[in-house]
């Protein structure tokens, strides 16, 4: 299947799961609006989000390129698969116990008291046994990616977000606030459980090996682990860190703050996961063989697609953040103060949307060349810079300069992987690559004159109207830009849809 297939299968998929999240986020929102259940179901809601953008990525990172090494080389892979299971189960089980013994005291490293901080903590006991869940849906998502299946993995989302809803609506009913930490753990099981067919179907079976000897396979991936697992972490710690500045702000923040990134981390999910996930096994592939010029070539066009992709949507975020919260959120107890305070913050955070996905690409880079403590070195500047673009920013812009943190957090990150990649395996990007960023900002240029223009006339119409045709009048010229500046890529996108709209043997 061609990168462009399996990154629009990943798209719709992901598109679903996200839409599923954001209803949820819609519904939570008119329950309880930017209030003390809000913020701290979002608090308590963090730990397991940041364990499931965490730990699959980090197996992901290790399991991948030895199992494709072993595949290579026509070995088995069952063997591995038995003493990873062993390992997820034992560690991820111990944190969920660990969790729930002390849930009281995590909840209360988020400088919480009172009511909130025993709301949070009772939160965090139904949401942690997710842990395991969360742990295992991580093995064998890497288990199908490693065997080029990427489906069933992005389907989980899907299957996740539904859960949650449907949960949600039965359970908060009857246990209130609880009940959404109750659906949040039903969920994670849920895309856990979508996984358990194509792994059978790939002939694995389920048992438990703690063997360890002379496994040169589990050594190898025990020496990068660790520092994989700190980078991880490490790019997560800004969630734990932002939660903490904005207690500081004031309440209300937290849920205003994690309203506007649900609405960020959409296109995010869709776009990023879309091109890394089916990436990185291509990357590690041509660097196991040495074919570090197609190993180039595939960095440069995902760091390409993603520019052209992220860019237009961090200029029409910013151009529509207060009118898109007013139709996705406000309603029940979401008030004005609230659609004023999330679309605040939502610019900011849009001014990242490139520098994340690029980040994350580049990180998978190193990981295919199995320099993994490049990376954590990388994260950890990128946590002082956040800092302190919080401490300098948060006296002006509030909020907001929360979420700015974040955004110029993520460009020194990037910049700084870019660099050093550069040096390791040489020019990472070729001359066209630049030309298709001059080309992609002069069509947001237009894009974004024409919807000004524009603006007048349309924002007469009722809301959600307003929005689509603002949206597709954007959308239209920013491709018409592209095509007419004959963007290489676009180019490429328009002939494979022109190639599947057409029968075998060219007729019509």
């Amino acid at each position: 299947m061609s990168l462009i297939r399996i990154a629009s299968m990943i798209v719709v998929l992901t598109l679903v799961g996200r839409l599923l999240g954001f209803f949820r986020s819609v519904y939570v929102s008119e329950l309880y609006g930017t209030g003390m259940e809000a913020d701290a179901f979002n608090i308590a809601a963090t730990i397991p989000l940041t364990l499931f953008l965490v730990v699959p990525g980090a197996i992901n990172a290790v399991l991948i390129p030895t199992m494709r090494g072993l595949m290579e080389k026509k070995q088995p892979t069952d063997g591995l698969y038995h003493k990873m299971l062993g390992i997820v189960l034992a560690v991820f089980g111990l944190v969920a116990v660990m969790g729930v013994v002390f849930a009281k005291e995590v909840a209360g490293l988020f400088g919480l008291t009172g009511v909130k901080l025993d709301l949070t903590a009772d939160m965090l006991q139904w949401m942690w046994p997710s842990a395991v869940f969360i742990g295992l849906a991580g093995l064998w998502t890497s288990m199908c990616n490693a065997h080029q299946h990427f489906f069933t993995p992005t389907l989980g989302t899907v299957a996740n977000g539904a859960i949650v809803i449907g949960s949600m609506y039965f359970l908060v009913p009857v246990y209130g606030p609880q009940g959404l930490a109750i659906a949040t753990t039903l969920g994670y099981l849920a895309a856990m459980v979508t996984m358990l067919p194509t792994l059978h179907r790939f002939g694995y079976r389920h048992r438990l090996s703690f063997s360890f000897q002379k496994d040169e396979a589990l050594a190898g991936m025990g020496e990068r682990v660790v520092p994989i697992l700190i980078g991880a972490v490490v790019a997560q710690a800004t969630t734990f860190l932002e939660r903490g500045f904005a207690e500081s702000v004031g309440t209300g923040a937290i849920s205003a703050l994690a309203n506007a990134n649900q609405i960020v981390q959409m296109p995010m999910a869709i776009f990023v996961g879309a091109f890394t996930l089916p990436l990185f096994p291509l990357l590690a592939t041509h660097v196991k063989r040495g074919e570090m010029t197609e190993m180039k070539l595939i960095l440069q066009k995902g760091l390409a697609y993603l520019f052209i992709l992220l860019v237009p949507v961090t200029v029409g975020l910013t151009l529509y953040a207060e009118p898109i919260i007013r139709l996705a959120f406000e309603r029940g107890a979401f008030d004005e103060l609230s659609v004023s305070m999330t679309a605040w913050a939502l610019p900011f955070y849009a001014l990242g949307l490139y520098a994340l996905g690029a980040r994350d690409l580049l990180t998978r880079a190193f990981y295919a060349l199995e320099n993994t403590r490049t990376p954590v070195t990388i994260g950890i500047v990128g946590i002082g810079v956040y800092i302190a673009a919080n401490w300098l920013l948060i006296p002006h812009l509030g909020h907001g300069g929360i979420a700015l943190a974040q955004a110029l957090s993520a460009f020194s990150q990037a910049a700084l992987l870019f660099v050093l990649l550069w040096r390791a395996v040489g020019v990472p990007v070729k001359a066209s690559f630049l030309w298709t960023m001059v080309k992609t900002l002069l069509a947001c240029a237009i894009m974004g004159g024409g919807i000004i223009l524009l603006d007048p006339w349309l924002s007469q119409l009722p809301i959600w109207i307003y929005l689509i045709i603002g949206v597709a009048i954007g959308m239209l010229l920013y491709g018409a830009a592209l095509i007419v500046m004959r963007e290489p890529l676009v180019a490429e996108l328009l002939q494979k849809v022109r190639k599947r709209s057409i029968p075998s043997g060219g007729q019509s």
